[in-house]
């Protein structure tokens, strides 16, 4: 079975892909020291437009819905990236309270902040913040790791969660996090009231539940409670789990507590690895191009790719932006349909880090699942909803949050993540001379927002090239983010020896058993794991369409189960 911790995957070096290890680079640090001091100057050695300023500039905030696809691409993206990556800041107090370097949304000057404060800057002329009194928005560097092998070199951030997909946002990164989930009998992790997830009584500081009398959840990943959607997976998948549990229980009445557990998180992984590579990569990158780069799973035997040489390790420039591509997708407004169709329409700036609607009795999951397969996401563009630009985070005691996509940029700089131009050309476009040169992915009316905020080609930040490249092929990304998030799958499946579809590994699975598991998809897992929903499309992450994808039953064989008996033991 794989390692908590991801130790051990690879026999030849234990610690590749394992937790609180340094992410990778696709181009070397860009750190205005060579070091660890953030970029922050243009070529021409004058100062960096402040991210607020250009967020405000290039992204604005219009509703153009993807007609093709479901929210649940987005919910997806998140809830995959929750397994990859997560570069920890340190906090201050041993109850993880976090450091403001923006006390009242002043900026710090006396006494002097904390050193790992990198706050951004708004001018009093912001449309949005100026009005509310906010010269700045609190920003803390993330934690260092040390490099690989020991040696001195610019800083690189440490990733704390495994690199591998591991379906370590369901079980955790570490034995601690890990046993707290279980209940030790049966295999069985543990729930709360209305078999949803275990709450957490530790997380009352960074979670808003609070200000609502309701609790916050405990999961694999620390930010179960961001947003509805993402813990509606959770849920989903936390029960899918104690689902296959019982029944392998069933079946093998001599496995002891600890054989069906790990058991379990064998099937469930290999179902979210195939879900991955099966449903949502050729979504995000476009089937014929997930063909031709050999990602599509296979349709019956095993493969035989996995190379020890390999390197899963997250890319810094995967993490800090172009695995951050989901944020143009979110919808401001859920809709919330119930059985019966009629809606309730939800902000989400006001559901940030508090799950309490789950908590009301009444049987709310369904309504968050629904609205991840009835609903749209959004198109892949410049519009990000306001919910995400004014209001990240929102507490029911002010009217304004953050603003992600400051952040964003702020974190690749943070980061000293290589430019868009650096990474574009690593990705085999030319390099762009002239901001005209962009509008080979860039619509020209992007390329003048471009312009009115960045000097050069070479200053613009990847996260802010990368997501406003027009989408290529049949799929959502655009070149560049397409070749980066196409490179980690690639090694995200050669590089783990665990790969659900390998043979000859201590973790394979037989032939009978892989069969099951690739008749798995998001749809059956929706089917099993909601309350009582008995109707989606099988090709969930799709939109229903009554030619190519309509509505199945869930009793019916339109979206078939997951057969456990290849797992009996005679």
């Amino acid at each position: 079975y794989r390692t908590v911790n991801g130790s051990c995957n690879n026999l030849g070096d234990p610690r590749l892909g394992m937790c609180l290890t340094p992410f990778q680079r696709i181009r070397p640090a860009h750190y205005d020291d060579g070091v660890s001091t953030p970029r922050s100057r243009c070529r021409s050695g004058t100062a960096l437009p402040p991210v607020r300023l250009v967020s405000r500039t290039v992204l604005t905030d219009r509703d153009a819905p993807d007609r093709r696809f479901t929210l649940s691409v987005m919910q997806w993206s998140q809830f995959i990236d929750h397994d990859i990556t997560h570069a920890p800041f340190p906090a201050l107090e041993a109850d993880g309270a976090g450091i403001d370097c923006c006390p009242s949304g002043i900026l710090m000057t006396d006494p002097s902040p904390h050193p790992s404060c990198f706050p951004i800057p708004v001018s009093e002329s912001d449309p949005f913040f100026g009005p509310r009194s906010q010269t700045c928005l609190n920003f803390v560097r993330s934690m260092l790791a040390p490099n690989s092998n020991c040696t001195f070199g610019p800083a690189e951030q440490m990733n704390q969660i495994t690199s591998y997909l591991d379906f370590s946002n369901v079980y955790g990164s570490t034995q601690e996090q890990a046993d707290r989930l279980r209940t030790y009998t049966g295999g069985i992790l543990k729930t709360s009231e209305g078999n949803l997830l275990p709450t957490d009584p530790d997380r009352e500081i960074e979670c808003d539940a609070r200000h609502r009398g309701a609790v916050c959840y405990f999961a694999g990943d620390s930010r179960v409670n961001e947003m509805p959607g993402l813990t509606s997976l959770h849920i989903l998948f936390h029960r899918k789990h104690n689902n296959i549990a019982a029944d392998l229980g069933v079946l093998n009445p001599a496995w002891d507590d600890e054989r069906i557990y790990q058991e379990t998180r064998r099937i469930a992984g290999a179902i979210f690895q195939h879900i991955v590579y099966n449903e949502w990569l050729p979504v995000i990158i476009g089937p014929r191009f997930a063909e031709r780069s050999g990602l599509l799973p296979q349709a019956t035997g095993f493969v035989t790719d996995y190379d020890p040489k390999l390197s899963p390790t997250i890319h810094n420039e995967l993490a800090t932006a172009a695995f951050r591509f989901g944020h143009t997708l979110v919808q401001g407004v859920l809709q919330l349909s119930d059985a019966e169709g009629d809606l309730n329409l939800l902000r989400l700036r006001d559901h940030f880090n508090s799950p309490h609607l789950f908590q009301t009795g009444e049987k709310v999951l369904d309504l968050f699942v629904r609205s991840l397969f009835r609903q749209n996401t959004q198109k892949y563009d410049n519009f990000i909803t306001r919910d995400l630009t004014n209001h990240l985070f929102q507490t029911p005691l002010h009217d304004f949050g953050l603003d992600l996509m400051s952040l964003n940029l702020q974190r690749g700089r943070d980061h000293g993540i290589s430019t868009y131009n650096d990474i574009r050309e690593a990705c085999g476009l030319t390099r762009a001379k002239s901001f005209s040169d962009f509008n080979d992915q860039i619509p020209m009316s992007v390329i003048v927002k471009l312009m009115q905020v960045y000097e050069h080609p070479d200053d613009v930040d990847l996260f802010m090239g990368g997501i406003t490249e027009k989408s290529v092929g049949d799929g959502i990304l655009g070149f560049t983010f397409r070749c980066v998030v196409a490179d980690q799958f690639a090694r995200s499946k050669g590089a783990d020896r665990f790969f659900y579809e390998n043979s000859g590994q201590t973790g394979s699975f037989t032939e009978r058993q892989l069969d099951s598991i690739r008749a798995m998809s998001w749809a059956r897992v929706i089917c099993d794991n909601s309350d009582n929903i008995t109707t989606v499309q099988p090709m969930a992450f799709r939109a229903h369409d009554d030619q190519n994808n309509a509505l199945q039953k869930c009793s019916g064989d339109g979206i078939p189960s997951l057969d456990l008996y290849p797992w009996h033991e005679h």
